[in-house]
């Protein structure tokens, strides 16, 4: 049977309604992979975690607003304009018991920086506040397929390095924020030149865990390597569950 990973969404309000929504891209992504994608409500009451997890082998966070500064003991700064306090009640509760369970966890973007945050580590709330000299990381493109900059692999025995097989890859950029503080637990692989950190992964004494500051479900379509990035992670899911 096909692993059942659970995908986060966002609340996404029109005129007549709201919807529960996410990218087509991260389901496509999984199902590539050999996954089959579940998705989960924007803003779940935390009580209900255990009942969605009974039935899941993975959790993909993903991509969306800001988390909350609350959650890192901070106030926010000017740059932060738009979060959702529910959501973030909902995916690090979400996370919480998962980790708990050692049921294998993907973030993407928000998710990335939603995980560090759960595991005791923060957030740069502004890149370019916090780190005037870095390059570009907010690019304005069309489609989501476009590579921006480079991404460079630390270690050749991260899940990253094992899904590319290189020490450089082009990558997509979508974001203001960063991970600052990087949690216990954690283990970086993966900066932009400029010393951004755009990958991490469990350091090995806990539960697979495996982040991406960028967003690698943009590019399968276009550049069908970075579907061994979904591959690592439905593969441990697949594992876990026998």
């Amino acid at each position: 049977m096909k692993p059942r990973i659970g995908i986060t969404t966002f609340s996404d309000s029109k005129p007549r309604s709201a919807y529960a929504a996410v990218s087509e891209q991260y389901i496509h992504s999984v199902a590539a992979a050999g996954g089959l994608p579940v998705m989960l409500p924007p803003a779940a009451p935390a009580a209900d975690c255990s009942a969605y997890l009974d039935s899941l082998e993975g959790i993909l966070f993903t991509g969306g607003p800001d988390v909350g500064s609350v959650f890192f003991g901070q106030e926010p700064t000017r740059q932060v304009t738009k979060t959702c306090l529910a959501r973030d009640d909902f995916e690090l509760a979400l996370f919480k018991q998962a980790h708990e369970r050692g049921m294998p966890v993907m973030g993407i973007c928000r998710g990335h920086q939603l995980i560090n945050i759960a595991m005791g580590g923060d957030l740069l709330q502004d890149i370019h506040a916090s780190l005037p000299a870095a390059g570009g990381h907010k690019q304005e493109t069309e489609t989501m397929d476009e590579p921006y900059h480079h991404v460079d692999i630390l270690d050749e025995k991260s899940r990253i390095f094992a899904a590319f097989g290189e020490r450089r890859i082009w990558t997509n950029s979508f974001h203001h924020q960063a991970v600052g503080k990087l949690a216990p637990g954690l283990r970086a692989t993966a900066r932009s030149p400029d010393g951004v950190l755009e990958a991490y992964e469990d350091d090995g004494t806990g539960s697979f865990i495996l982040c991406v500051q960028f967003h690698p479900e943009g590019l399968t379509r276009r550049f069908p390597v970075f579907v061994r990035l979904f591959g690592e992670f439905v593969a441990a899911a697949g594992a876990w569950r026998t």
